[in-house]
């Protein structure tokens, strides 16, 4: 073999190993800014589950109100037909805590006889869930009594 063959030969493993150096990190850069955005999707919709949670016992839509005052409770009739617009991949449910009733989902035929509330629920895929909650105050119109509730968002990424 000529010095000229041996150089031109040497030129090309430089040049496929400097490629595969590149490509690999290039590769590890995709993945990595892949990684951050999922890590700040996660980050946004929790902020935005939080805030749901902070800001869904003063809607109207759930509000008890007196004579147009309304008053620090979630109107337990108003959950039986709740339809809220799409919020993602969540399920809301208001329980009552206490005292303990009959465990079932409130439907018109047997409320007040309940002590579970399906507000919203839409769940596309088994994925992961995190569950955070607060409790609320519970009216109850029939018997006019306020009792102690939980408001549960479970929330599927």
């Amino acid at each position: 073999m000529k010095k000229a063959e041996i150089q031109m030969q040497e030129t090309i493993l430089v040049i496929f190993i400097v490629t595969v150096i590149i490509a690999l990190g290039l590769f590890v850069f995709f993945k990595y800014n892949q990684n951050v955005l999922e890590q700040t999707k996660l980050e946004y919709e929790q902020i935005k589950v939080y805030s749901l949670l902070a800001t869904l016992p003063n809607h109207p839509i759930l509000q008890y109100s007196s004579f147009g005052n309304s008053e620090n409770a979630l109107d337990t009739s108003k959950l039986l037909n709740v339809k809220l617009n799409d919020l993602g991949e969540k399920e809301i449910i208001v329980k009552q805590i206490y005292p303990l009733t009959q465990d079932a989902q409130c439907t018109p035929s047997n409320y007040p006889a309940c002590n579970s509330y399906l507000i919203y629920s839409k769940r596309i895929s088994n994925k992961n869930v995190n569950i955070i909650s607060t409790p609320v105050s519970l009216y109850f119109p029939l018997t006019k009594e306020f009792k102690p509730g939980l408001l549960e968002i479970k929330w599927y990424y």
